[in-house]
């Protein structure tokens, strides 16, 4: 009989006692609305308001920025070097500063990889500055030989792609700060694809993105290389190589 009579009484003070079922959510409410300020309604009680959700960052060709990575995670490094940048000219820049040396060094890459191939094309084969004969002028000089009405659609095609991609990837002088790329634009990637060369999987793009601009970087350094030595001597690369 005692024994009933205690079991009940410690069945009924059991229902009154806060169970810990219960006060997790209320750590938990507290801990999400620490940094929201209280707002009270009508009657002056204190009504709890959740702070806003940061904004997700959208992945761009499968990159997402990351301050912990070299140049914010952006592809391009290789083995055995890995990341290279002994004058440090990506150490304090922001996000915006990477993304702006990474649009030139694409851009750079594929001027200077048309341009070896117009080293080895100008001196070697009919071409139609010259009445598609083969002359024999060294690239360097060749430019103030080209005639006005061949060299005005050249610039004005230069212009029309530079304009193009200024639109596609630069904000607008006015609308935000000065030389800053749009938030969703990946360097250098203009959207202009005819064959279908790009990857559709991250991993692969990343892979293809490496890829040229290592050729874009070799070929940087083989157009100065051509400039300089056929300013030593004056002959044509392919004359140098003995062809």
């Amino acid at each position: 009989m005692k024994l009933a009579i205690l079991t009940a009484t410690v069945g009924a003070a059991a229902a009154f006692a806060p169970s810990a079922s219960r006060s997790a959510p209320m750590v938990l409410s507290m801990s999400t609305t620490e940094e929201a300020a209280p707002v009270t309604n009508g009657e002056g009680a204190v009504e709890e308001v959740e702070a806003p959700a940061e904004p997700l960052v959208q992945p761009i060709n499968g990159w997402v920025p990351d301050a912990a990575q070299p140049c914010y995670g952006l592809p391009g490094a290789l083995a055995p070097l890995g990341f290279f940048d002994p004058i440090g000219f990506s150490k304090d820049a922001d996000l915006d500063t990477v993304k702006r040396y990474r649009e030139a060094e694409v851009m750079h890459g594929r001027v200077a990889m048309a341009a070896v191939l117009g080293y080895l094309i100008q001196e070697s084969t009919p071409t139609i500055t010259y009445g598609m004969n083969v002359h024999h002028t060294i690239a360097n000089d060749q430019i103030p030989e080209v005639p006005g009405t061949v060299m005005f659609p050249f610039f004005l095609a230069i212009n029309l792609a530079e304009a193009f991609r200024a639109s596609k990837g630069w904000v607008e002088p006015g609308l935000g700060p000065l030389f800053t790329l749009r938030e969703n634009y990946y360097p250098g990637d203009l959207g202009f694809d005819p064959v279908g060369f790009k990857p559709a999987g991250a991993k692969d793009f990343a892979n293809m993105q490496t890829k040229e601009l290592q050729n874009g970087r070799l070929a940087m350094l083989a157009a100065a290389g051509f400039c300089a030595q056929e300013l030593v001597n004056g002959k044509g690369i392919l004359e140098n190589l003995g062809f």
